[in-house]
């Protein structure tokens, strides 16, 4: 797939926190853009400011300085709802709702393209259904989200998310919880994800070899440098990936 135009960028975007008349500055002077059926990882050490930027970019934090612009609209200037057509979200927070079923869960991917009375339309059920089973998860739709195993609820959230049918998915951490092969499992699933449905992924993440094998592009973090980004062969070239992961010395 052809990646041309772009669907997401940053201006000069400052992020942190502020309390009271302190400010935080995690990381500033961000320029960063997204292509139409791009994979990005977001890689750094753990306190550099990754899952504050993921939030920032998806509204949930305000930021402290600069643009985010999505579709050629300031983030700022979308209504909630406008805005859950377009970005969808996997956190790692708690899910609440104990007596969801894994179709329940995905289907409340849906409800931002729902009238007041929040019903699920004929194409609702049909975004649904597909999502259901471009995840891989049929077999479990209707099994409590506390019964299943971490992969799969993990599954059924990037369900969710791809239900939600926006141009822009974020991720934060997907694989956080997960052993070995789920953790695999999960970042070839939104690689694959990313080639069949051409919708734009950004995945904040630790695991540094599956990006570089399935990523795009790679943004890397550290405290006080601007974030870089390339491609992950010019950056391996560059010796960038060995100065900030020194243990990966196969790629020095």
């Amino acid at each position: 797939m052809v990646k041309t135009d772009n669907i997401f960028h940053t201006e000069k975007l400052a992020i942190g926190y502020k309390k009271g008349r302190a400010t935080n500055i995690l990381m500033d002077n961000i320029n960063l853009s997204v292509k139409r059926g791009q994979m990005i990882c977001l890689l750094g050490a753990n306190g550099v400011g990754k899952s504050t930027l993921i939030r920032t970019l998806a509204r949930l934090q305000p930021t402290l300085e600069g643009n985010v612009i999505l579709l050629g609209k300031n983030i700022l200037d979308y209504k909630h709802k406008e805005l859950a057509q377009n970005i969808s979200l996997v956190l790692t927070d708690p899910i609440q709702g104990g007596n969801l079923n894994v179709l329940e869960l995905v289907q409340m991917g849906r409800y931002p393209h729902t009238s007041w009375s929040g019903q699920l339309s004929s194409i609702d059920d049909e975004k649904v259904n597909i999502a259901i089973q471009q995840c891989e998860i049929d077999y479990i739709r209707n099994s409590n989200i506390f019964e299943i195993s971490d992969g799969q609820l993990q599954k059924a959230l990037i369900a969710r998310a791809l239900a939600q049918d926006g141009d822009l998915m974020l991720l934060d951490e997907p694989t956080v919880h997960l052993d070995a092969n789920n953790r695999f499992t999960i970042m070839e699933l939104l690689k694959k994800l990313v080639e069949e449905t051409g919708k734009s992924v950004i995945i904040s993440t630790h695991q540094v070899e599956m990006a570089l094998e399935l990523a795009d592009e790679l943004w890397l973090a550290s405290c006080g440098d601007p974030i870089v980004s390339g491609k992950p062969k010019e950056l391996i070239e560059k010796k960038l990936i060995a100065k900030m992961f020194p243990y990966l010395s196969k790629l020095s």
